[in-house]
């Protein structure tokens, strides 16, 4: 962690170490200043300096507190009778907190901090002049006093003017980094907005598939047998449509438990329950027009029906991406690798469009969400040889062993 790095994770600690090493510093040659020729005034003097190195500590977490109780005693100094107070007093080490704290007021305090402090700051360096020059003329050879001590009134503003600059400058640099931060967390909000939208979507569908197929199957059902219960020489055939039903429905929610086909499926390609029927929708893809092979190596394995079932719908979204982003010269590889413990999906294709079907869309949600089901993992980018590929691992049912 860099220094920067560790101040802003510590302000506190931080402030309160500056202003120990302030103090250790300046604030034994300031009392040894206001204690050389002992005074009424002496113990006030004092107090006031402790207190301003005080309040460096809290020149972030009270940045008003701390400008004010600064200024305040810088220039109690200014207000003590001349007569009570060495001319050196006034040009104590410890002032060098004052430009310190004012910069810190006008880059942390609220409005009207920076107008506040350049008048105070102002003010000051006016009484300390206007002071100075009562109590002793300034004797510079070639200049009149008047001169000198606008010149010296020059040096003084510019003490001012410096840190004041600077936290004008370090004001608009922070405003313009917290714009890019809350622009960046307000895009990142939004994108996580839309992929949580998306999940709800794809659950919404499935739920209204799976009212759709329950309802209708079931209706069809209880209406088949009330009829026959008044008809038993149509026994066989209301049996027959009864059970037609239930295999249809039974059909439709094997491809709705987990999953949901996404508007970008295959048009025309019904719901395929294990990976078994592959060649079968290689087949059909062929005479879609896409050149596609399948490889498959290894010994198969103790796959799940639903993980079966999201395999081939994997295949299927992804050489329906391939077909339509892909070119029409494309070429896929369906490679399927039976492991000792997971099978591996990989569809890659040689094409030079954006095989990913909108990559941060509903199309790779949908795969992902039907892979999340049986606990299995998906990848999809640009191939190392160019195209597209996309890469899925099914694990095998717990407990067996490929």
């Amino acid at each position: 962690m860099t220094v920067y790095g560790w101040v802003r994770a510590r302000p506190v600690l931080a402030d309160v170490l500056l202003a120990a090493a302030l103090a250790a510093v300046l604030l034994p040659l300031s009392v040894v200043i206001l204690t050389a020729s002992p005074g009424p005034w002496s113990p006030v003097l004092v107090v006031a300096v402790g207190v301003v190195h005080a309040a460096i500590a809290l020149r972030r977490t009270l940045p008003f507190l701390s400008f004010a109780l600064v200024s305040a005693g810088i220039a109690v100094p200014t207000l003590v009778p001349a007569s009570a107070l060495p001319p050196e007093a006034l040009f104590l080490p410890s002032a060098v907190v004052f430009p310190i704290a004012l910069g810190s007021y006008c880059s942390y305090g609220r409005w009207p901090a920076r107008p506040l402090a350049l008048a105070v700051g102002v003010v000051g360096a006016v009484m300390l002049t206007v002071r100075c020059a009562l109590v002793s003329p300034m004797h510079v050879p070639g200049l009149p006093d008047t001169v000198a001590w606008v010149f010296f009134l020059g040096f003084l503003l510019a003490v001012v003017f410096a840190p004041w600059s600077y936290s004008a400058l370090r004001g608009t640099r922070l405003a313009y980094v917290a714009a890019l931060e809350d622009r960046a967390a307000r895009a990142e909000a939004e994108r996580e907005e839309r992929a949580r939208r998306a999940v709800l979507d794809e659950r919404t569908r499935i739920a209204r598939d799976m009212h759709d197929v329950v309802a209708h199957s079931l209706a069809v059902i209880v209406t088949q047998a009330q009829g026959g219960q008044f008809a038993p020489d149509r026994a066989p055939a209301v049996l027959e449509t009864i059970a037609e039903t239930g295999r249809q429905a039974l059909a439709d929610m094997r491809g709705l438990l987990g999953v949901l086909r996404t508007d970008d499926s295959l048009d025309g390609f019904g719901p395929q329950p294990a990976l078994g029927d592959v060649d079968d929708l290689l087949h059909r893809v062929r005479a879609a027009g896409l050149a596609v092979e399948l490889v498959e190596t290894g010994t198969r394995g103790p796959l799940a029906p639903t993980a079966e079932l999201a395999g081939f719908r994997l295949i299927q979204e992804a050489l329906t991406n391939t077909m339509k982003h892909a070119g029409a010269a494309a070429r896929a590889t369906v490679r399927l690798t039976w492991g000792s413990e997971a099978l591996a999906v990989d569809v890659t294709d040689d094409g030079t469009g954006k095989t990913s079907g909108d990559v941060a869309g509903h199309g790779l949600l949908g795969m992902r969400e039907r892979l999340s089901v049986v606990g299995g993992t998906l990848s999809a980018g640009p191939a190392p040889g160019g195209g597209f590929q996309v890469l899925a691992v099914l694990p095998y049912r717990q407990g067996a062993s490929a």
